[in-house]
C-alpha cells in the first residue's frame, strides 16, 4: 500500500513567511509615519509664513474692533468709552497697524492704535512721524493661538544671529502704516516691547528694520532646516519667504 502526501507549508516556512511579512509591515508603517511627520512640519512652516503675511493684509485693510458708538481718545492713545466722547471715526485715535509676538509656541496678535499730540506737524521721514505718535494696543482685538503640530520657533544654529541653545525664542513684529504717505514699515525686536516705541528704529538694526530668520523646530518630530525669513525693510507680504539651509544664507537652522 503506497503512502500519499499532501503539499503544504512546514512550520519553519510559515514562521519565515510571518517574520518577513512583519518586517515589511513595520517598514511600511515607519515610512508612512516619517512622511506624515515631514508633511506636518512643512505645514507648520507654511502656516507660520501665512500668519506673518496676514499682518500686512490686515494693515492695508483697516478693521475697527471698537463696538461702542461713541468713544474718546486719551493722551496715550487709549480708547475710552466714558466721559466726553465722539462718534466712531472722529476721535484723535487712528488705527496704525499690527503688533505680533511669538513666544516659543504662542502667537499673540493685536491692533495698534495711535494718536499724534503735535498740531500740524511736518516731518522729514515717515519713521520720524511714527516715532512721535502715542501708541497703544486695542484690547478687544487681541487674539492668541498656537503654532501647529507642536512646532516651536528657534534661533539659527550657525551664522548670523545664531545662539546656543537655539530654544526657547521669542520675537516681536510691529507693522505700521504712515498716516501721511500710506507706506508700510516693519520693525522687529527680540522681546515683548514695552513701550512699543522701542521697536521704531530706522535702519538695518535690531530693534529696527533688519532681516530676521525665524527657524522652525519640530520639537522632536522629523523635520528641520526650514525658516520663515522677514526681509530687511519689509513693507509687503512678498517680503516674507521660506528658506532652507541650502540657499546660501548667512545663517542656518
Amino acid at each position: 500500500m503506497s503512502a500519499t502526501y499532501k503539499s503544504g507549508f512546514t512550520i519553519i516556512e510559515t514562521m519565515l513567511f510571518l517574520a518577513v511579512t512583519g518586517v515589511l509591515v513595520v517598514a511600511i508603517l515607519a515610512g508612512t509615519g516619517s512622511s506624515i511627520n515631514i508633511q506636518r512640519y512643512r505645514d507648520s512652516v507654511s502656516i507660520l509664513k501665512s500668519v506673518f503675511e496676514q499682518q500686512y493684509s490686515d494693515v492695508s485693510t483697516v478693521r475697527n474692533e471698537v463696538r461702542a458708538t461713541d468713544v474718546s481718545c486719551t493722551a496715550n492713545a487709549v480708547i475710552d468709552t466714558s466721559g466726553t466722547t465722539l462718534p466712531r471715526g472722529q476721535s484723535d485715535c487712528v488705527v496704525l497697524g499690527r503688533y505680533l509676538t511669538i513666544v516659543d509656541t504662542v502667537i499673540t496678535q493685536s491692533i495698534v492704535v495711535g494718536s499724534n499730540p503735535i498740531a500740524a506737524p511736518s516731518y522729514a521721514t515717515d519713521i520720524k512721524e511714527l516715532q512721535d505718535y502715542k501708541l497703544s494696543l486695542l484690547p478687544t482685538s487681541t487674539e492668541t493661538s498656537q503654532l501647529e503640530w507642536g512646532a516651536r520657533i528657534a534661533w539659527p544654529a550657525s551664522g548670523s544671529g545664531a545662539k546656543s541653545p537655539t530654544m526657547p525664542r521669542q520675537i516681536t513684529l510691529l507693522i505700521l502704516r504712515s498716516p501721511t504717505s500710506g507706506l508700510t514699515y516693519t520693525f522687529t525686536g527680540d522681546g515683548v516691547a514695552a513701550p512699543l516705541h522701542a521697536l521704531i528704529v530706522a535702519g538695518n538694526a535690531i530693534p529696527g528694520q533688519a532681516e530676521r530668520r525665524v527657524c522652525v523646530d519640530s520639537d522632536g518630530g522629523f523635520g528641520g532646516g526650514l525658516a520663515v525669513v522677514i526681509g530687511a525693510y519689509a513693507s509687503t507680504a512678498s517680503s516674507i519667504q521660506v528658506r532652507s539651509n541650502d540657499m546660501g544664507d548667512s545663517s542656518t537652522c
